[in-house]
Formats: structure tokens, C-alpha cells, sequence
């Protein structure tokens, strides 16, 4: 056992280990994502079933993460005061009380309260679980671990808008809610009776510590802009690293994930004939989406496995951003179904590695006995861009045509790459 910074003990003594933590932790996950999947495949095409216009599909879709910005440093810093466990089960509760709520209400407000409800699950759910993680890895394996963490939840992304999709097509959109509320219940029983806790033991000391309370001036002193200056000035490639992470969320999360349906709509028609099958354009979306999630939770232990290699995280990163902008001038130009899935493949490939390579980054400079404050603060930025995405796209269809939406996300990796580009120059990565 050695110290912590702040005079803590840390011990890895009865902590889990990877195998122990990643089975229960990533099949909570998964299931949990059931519902919330489904609604950015099918909302668009259930407008009248949930009594919502256009409009305010989009906020719906964007509504959820808005919550998410302020609630994710306070997670972060509870998850350092109070463990990791309670929390991610209390956020799968919530989890399935909001998507039942899906099935069971109708009309603006109703559902607005259910999605702020599962913002407010996926905020606890996400940064417990990667903060889990990064409790569990060390320097040496911290990308494979992650790559590992991100296929699970990647399988979520894929499973969910499949099934759901499909279950939409044949049961009605009520009833595949409360399905979807069913399965996150069971990631509930499973995470209730499986899931070990991994804080450092330094972390469960200092709960009772006067000096950690969570009061607003405590909380407002450790979260100060002062402080968070310093550590960026120490730490410059933090900045870098969630630049890009803000770009990847707001591209693939935000504009790709809540516009696929509508990018059928109107390139291929409500009915999508598939050889000699016609599926609706709901289940479509579900195939698309599924494949897209496929893709990066395959491709996500192989690029953390390699940016744990001599290959290097940033190396990693430069031929993501260059696959994400081929992808979006591919799904700019598209007029075919072929055209369409290989603009959608390429992004999913795209942005299943840099995930994982970028959560890997973060974890490089994050001091111990710390995870969750900075994963709590990793996760605002992407939740940040993520919710612009939806926001953004909806209402720029009021003003010019869907392809010019995803020729300025093509714009944004540019964007990126030269900022790795300038990073480099200057000797900083």
C-alpha cells in the first residue's frame, strides 16, 4: 500500500478485478440503452402516437442531455465521496421508470419529464460505469479495458434500436416501451446482485471527512474555475482530448444517431425495398443503427489494444478523424442504400475507436482517487455536444436541405485534425 496525493491510503487489497466487474457492470449497461435506442429509430415515425410535432421530436431527443450537463460533475464528485455502486443501480432504477414512461404517456410534458428522468439515469449509469472501469485498469491495459467496456456498450447501442425497432413494427410503439422498460429491469436485478464495488478504499476513508462535504461552497471550492485551469495548464492534451471527444458527440451521437430515419425518409421513401423484402422505414433505422453499433463495439478492443502498443493513442486518433470525414461526405452525397450504409459504417468504425482511444487518454492523466470528479467533467463535454447535435440539425432542416447538415459535421473533423495537427507542431502530444 502507498499514499495517495492527499495523504490517503489506497489499497488494491479484495479489489475486483476485470473479470469480476465487466460482466454484470456491461450487461446493466447494455440492457439499460434498450429504450432510449429505440426512440432516436422510431420517435420520427410515431409523431402522432405520442402526440408530438417535428419540432419537438427534436428536443426530445436533444432534452435528456441537457440535464445531463450539470448533473455529471456532481456525480462525479458523489461517486468519489460516496462509491460507486449505489449510484449506478440507482441510476438503472430510474432508468426503467423513464422508459415505461415512454409506453405510458403521451403528449409534450409527459414525455419531456420521462427523458429529463432518463438523463438523469444515463448521467448516474455512464459515469459510474466508466469510472468503474478506470478503477479496475492500469497504464498497461487501460485501452484494452476500455475497448472491452465500450463493446458492451456498444452491444446496447446495436441490440437496442434493433429490437426495439422491430417490436415498434409489430406491437405498436406502447407496448415496445414497456418491453424495453422490462429489459432495463432486468440490467436492475443483475447489477443489484452481481456488481462489485470498486472505489479505492482511500475514496471510502474520506467520506467522513467534515472538509468533503457537499455543500455549495465545498462543491463550488473544488469545482472552482481556478482550479480547473491549473490542472488543463498541467495537463494541456486534457484539452485537446475533449475538444475531440465534444466533436465525435456531436457528430455521431447528436446529428447521425437523431437523423437516420428522416435520411431514409427522404432519400429512399417510407417503404425500403432490401432485395426481395420491404421493410418499413422504422426497422430500417433499427438495421442501420444496429450495424453502426456492431461496428464500433468490434473495432473498439482492437484500437484500444493498439493504442496501448507502441502505435500510441494519437496516431489512433488522426485516422479517425480522417474515416469520420470520408464517412459524412459519403452520407452528404448518398442517393442509394449501398452508399448510405458504407457512409454509416465508416463513421461507426470512426467513432468506436476514438472513444475508446480518448477514454483511455483521459485516464492517462486522471490522479488516483479521482476518477469520478474528472470523468464526471469528461462526460459534461461530450453530453454537451451530443445535445447541440439534435437541437442543431432540427433546426437547420428548417433552412437548408439534410446533406448540408452532414457536410458541416465533415467540416468539424477537419476542424479536428488540425487541431491535432497545430498540438503536434508544437511539441505538446
Amino acid at each position: 500500500m502507498k499514499p495517495n496525493s492527499d495523504g490517503t491510503i489506497a489499497s488494491s487489497l479484495g479489489s475486483p478485478t476485470p473479470s469480476r466487474l465487466l460482466p454484470p457492470l456491461g450487461m446493466a449497461v447494455c440492457l439499460s440503452l434498450f429504450g432510449d435506442l429505440t426512440l432516436y429509430a422510431v420517435l420520427v415515425t410515431q409523431l402522432d402516437t405520442v402526440g408530438l410535432s417535428l419540432g419537438a421530436a427534436g428536443i426530445m431527443l436533444g432534452i435528456n442531455r441537457l440535464i445531463r450537463i450539470p448533473g455529471n460533475p456532481l456525480t462525479g464528485i458523489l461517486l468519489d465521496r460516496l462509491g460507486r455502486r449505489p449510484l449506478f443501480i440507482l441510476g438503472m432504477l430510474l432508468g426503467t421508470l423513464s422508459t415505461a414512461g415512454y409506453g405510458l404517456l403521451r403528449g409534450f410534458w409527459p414525455f419531456l419529464i420521462s427523458r429529463l428522468g432518463w438523463g438523469v439515469a444515463w448521467t448516474l449509469i455512464n459515469v459510474s460505469g466508466t469510472t468503474m472501469t478506470l478503477d479496475v485498469s492500469t497504464d498497461s491495459d487501460r485501452g484494452r479495458i476500455m475497448g472491452i467496456f465500450n463493446a458492451w456498450l456498444w452491444s446496447g447501442f446495436a441490440l437496442g434500436p434493433l429490437a426495439g425497432s422491430f417490436l415498434v413494427d409489430i406491437a405498436g410503439f406502447r407496448r415496445g416501451m414497456l418491453v424495453c422498460a422490462a429489459l432495463t429491469a432486468l440490467g436492475l436485478i443483475v447489477a443489484a446482485f452481481a456488481l462489485p464495488e470498486t472505489a479505492p478504499v482511500g475514496n471510502r476513508r474520506t467520506r467522513r471527512n467534515p472538509e468533503l462535504s457537499l455543500s455549495l461552497p465545498r462543491l463550488a471550492k473544488r469545482i472552482s474555475p481556478r482550479r480547473a485551469g491549473a490542472f488543463l495548464a498541467d495537463n494541456p492534451t486534457l484539452l485537446t482530448t475533449a475538444g475531440l471527444f465534444f466533436i465525435f458527440q456531436l457528430t455521431g451521437d447528436g446529428v447521425t444517431l437523431s437523423t437516420i430515419s428522416l435520411l431514409l425518409q427522404q432519400r429512399l421513401g417510407q417503404d425500403v425495398g432490401l432485395g426481395s423484402l420491404t421493410l418499413g422505414v422504422a426497422s430500417v433505422a433499427g438495421l442501420l443503427l444496429a450495424l453502426r453499433a456492431v461496428l464500433a463495439g468490434a473495432i473498439g478492443p482492437l484500437a484500444g489494444h493498439l493504442s496501448d502498443t507502441r502505435v500510441g493513442r494519437w496516431p489512433l486518433l488522426v485516422g479517425c478523424l480522417i474515416s469520420g470525414t470520408i464517412g459524412f461526405v459519403l452520407l452528404t452525397l448518398a442517393t442509394s442504400p449501398a452508399v448510405i450504409v458504407l457512409g454509416v459504417a465508416l463513421g461507426a468504425l470512426s467513432g468506436g475507436a476514438a472513444l475508446v482511444t480518448l477514454g483511455a487518454q483521459v485516464g492517462d492523466v486522471t490522479p488516483r482517487g479521482r476518477q469520478g470528479a474528472l470523468m464526471g467533467l469528461y462526460a459534461t463535454v461530450g453530453d454537451i455536444g451530443s445535445m447541440i447535435g439534435p437541437f442543431l440539425a432540427f433546426a437547420l432542416l428548417a433552412f437548408v436541405d439534410l446533406r448540408w447538415i452532414y457536410l458541416l459535421c465533415a467540416l468539424t473533423f477537419l476542424i479536428g485534425l488540425g487541431l491535432v495537427a497545430r498540438m503536434r507542431k508544437e511539441g505538446i502530444i
